[in-house]
């Protein structure tokens, strides 16, 4: 694993808690970049977050989010994309949800993702590191991979020298090749956050997101009070996501295996404590 000085030396003051003697020059950049986006952690004072987005229905569509944050488990969240309203409220280890149609579209749960894209550090494990420069800028990329999870390695570039996260490069597919990027981050007290955040598949804009405001602000409590009607879930602490016991084998159309054709398909699906499976929605295909 190639290693600088520069890159070494810029390690060392930064995420002391989670750098470990152990930890390779590449996992401590990880872990130091992901840190210093992350707004829920470390943040003490109540603040308000205001996105602009458009992102890629049937046609591009505009949306907005609200997030009122007091704390990693108090906090309130209202999407609106189209005519789609969500609004989900965490208070201690539940998290309520209501909205206007029984699932959330795709491009809700992927402007999330962007928009928490360094809220769990220390779940990536960087493997391997190189250096590059792209338009001036030079970029540490990391090859990393989801704790306990096979598959889907990751490639993720970060800024040299401030330590911003610029990208996210995956692959869902052969086929399939999603990237996120970060860019012209802003100051919020201890931590720097994007401006301007993207997603794009195979060079298509699937979600382009601005920040329109980010600032100190009082929390309301009464927000914290679940509308009649919203579903409850749990949101431990350390809850390890569900994986399927089985999987069957898709049907294939002897068409597709003689032409080498392959599609994804995404379904919602809503699984009760009894286990029983209810709202099964078609969401999203390939074909």
């Amino acid at each position: 694993m190639p290693k600088s000085l520069w890159l070494v030396l810029l390690l060392v003051p930064i995420a002391p808690a989670y750098a470990a003697g152990t930890d390779s020059p590449a996992q401590q950049l990880l872990i130091a970049a992901e840190l210093q986006a992350s707004l829920f952690h470390g943040q003490i004072t109540p603040f308000d977050l205001d996105i602009d987005f458009t992102a890629q229905l049937n046609v591009p569509t505009r949306g907005h989010l609200k997030l009122k944050w007091a704390a990693v488990d108090r906090w309130w969240r209202k999407i609106e994309l189209g005519a789609f309203e969500q609004i989900d409220i965490r208070n201690g280890d539940k998290l309520h949800t209501t909205r206007n149609i029984s699932f959330t579209p795709i491009p809700v749960r992927e402007l999330i993702d962007l928009v928490e894209f360094a809220e769990n550090p220390g779940q990536l494990v960087a493997k391997k590191l190189k250096q590059r420069a792209e338009n001036g800028v030079q970029m540490v990329c990391l090859q990393v991979e989801q704790r306990n999870v096979k598959g889907r390695p990751h490639e993720v570039c970060i800024d040299a020298f401030t330590h911003d996260v610029l990208s996210d490069r995956w692959e869902d597919s052969p086929d399939e090749h999603p990237r996120a990027q970060y860019s012209d981050y802003l100051a919020f007290g201890a931590h720097r956050y994007p401006r301007h955040l993207e997603l794009r598949q195979n060079g298509s804009r699937l979600v382009d997101a601005t920040v329109r405001s980010l600032t100190t602000s009082p929390f309301d409590e009464s927000l914290l009070v679940p509308p009649q009607g919203a579903t409850e879930r749990r949101e431990c602490a350390d809850m390890i996501p569900a994986v399927p016991i089985k999987t069957e084998a898709p049907y294939y159309a002897r068409s597709a295996i003689e032409n080498h054709l392959a599609g994804d398909t995404a379904i919602a699906i809503t699984i009760p404590t009894d286990g029983s499976v209810t709202n099964i929605h078609l969401i999203g295909s390939s074909l």
